[in-house]
């Protein structure tokens, strides 16, 4: 019998947990979620470049957060923002491949470059951090249980990267305003000209762990299902183990493509942190539940269709039956 939470590579327990030598972690979307000072920060660099920037009342919020999946780099934030407040209509807002022309169109229309709107929303986040970072790090939240999640897995002494193009000195500020341990995890994603592709991150701390070839062991957990696609298009990377979290910047579209990559385990928030009934269990022996449902499945399948089959010849001996009786019957009757 298993009482409370099984350790996350309790040893033996399975060839599952046994793999599980490094877990790497997105940052936003997985672990924090930003979108409130997303939305300020685009507000400020909005109405800082945008030529004539509409209003942008504080309920504006909620849609922005609704549309945050559609938004890959900072620069598309503000343009965002004029979309909402401009009145685009909801079809160009329903996927990624109709937000970039969407996009492109309003940032010609105000003749922007996106060069100008990222290093507006990255001076207004510095200012903003530099003169009140309480008030900065008070718009980012942690979603429920991870902190205490990840100190359990500290504690099993697994080793925990975060893989993250954000800023190390606003991902650090917001792990050390959680928990001072977190603080000190290590933190890939950026280097001074720029960030970094996530597949060459994760390949760089899979051979600083000296991990199998292929990155065994290494567990990825992230939201943006693109990502994941090109980890797992990565030779080095090939064996990785690759999570996405459901409850990140992704939409129920993303989550139902998703099911069709056998490489890609959807993981939801209530599994990974345990919250609800078995929920440690689904995480460690993922694979070996799932492996068993689709045994299951498979053999209800095949007795269903042995029992259609064995249906199908009875009935079709009752109609045997039946057309001789006629047959002799009107044999008689004639």
């Amino acid at each position: 019998m298993i009482h409370g939470r099984p350790p996350l590579a309790e040893a033996g327990a399975s060839d599952v947990t046994t793999t599980l030598k490094v877990l790497a972690l997105d940052f936003d979307g997985v672990l924090c979620d930003g979108r409130a000072e997303y939305f300020e920060a685009a507000r400020r660099a909005y109405r800082a470049t945008w030529p004539a920037a509409r209003d942008v009342p504080d309920d504006v919020a909620a849609a922005f957060g609704t549309h945050r999946p559609l938004v890959e780099s900072g620069w598309e934030m503000p343009v965002l923002l004029h979309a909402i407040v401009a009145g685009e209509p909801e079809s160009a807002l329903v996927d990624r491949t109709a937000w970039l022309p969407t996009a492109r169109r309003l940032l010609d229309g105000a003749r922007l470059a996106p060069e100008t709107l990222g290093h507006a929303l990255n001076r207004v986040r510095d200012e903003w951090f530099a003169r009140d970072p309480d008030d900065w790090v008070r718009h980012n939240t942690f979603y429920p249980g991870i902190v205490a999640r990840l100190d359990e897995i500290l504690a099993d002494r697994i080793p925990i990267a975060i893989v993250t193009t954000k800023a190390e000195r606003f991902a650090r500020a917001l792990l050390a305003s959680q928990d001072a341990r977190l603080a000190a995890l290590t933190i890939v994603g950026r280097e001074p000209g720029g960030t970094i592709p996530k597949q060459e991150s994760l390949a760089r701390l899979a051979a600083a762990h000296r991990l199998q070839p292929g990155a065994q062991g290494l567990w990825f957990v992230e939201d943006l299902l693109e990502t994941l696609d090109a980890v797992r298009a990565a030779r080095a990377l090939a064996a990785a183990r690759l999570f996405l979290a459901d409850w990140g910047y992704n939409t129920l579209e993303h989550r139902a493509s998703a099911g069709w990559r056998p490489y890609i385990r959807l993981l939801s928030l209530g599994v990974w942190v345990g919250a609800i009934a078995g929920g440690a269990v689904m995480w460690v022996y993922g694979d070996r539940i799932r492996d068993y449902i689709d045994d299951v499945t498979m053999n209800v399948r095949e007795r269903a269709a042995a029992q259609l089959e064995g249906a199908a010849e009875r009935l079709q001996t009752v109609a045997d039956t039946v057309e001789d009786g006629l047959s002799g019957a009107a044999r008689r009757a004639s």
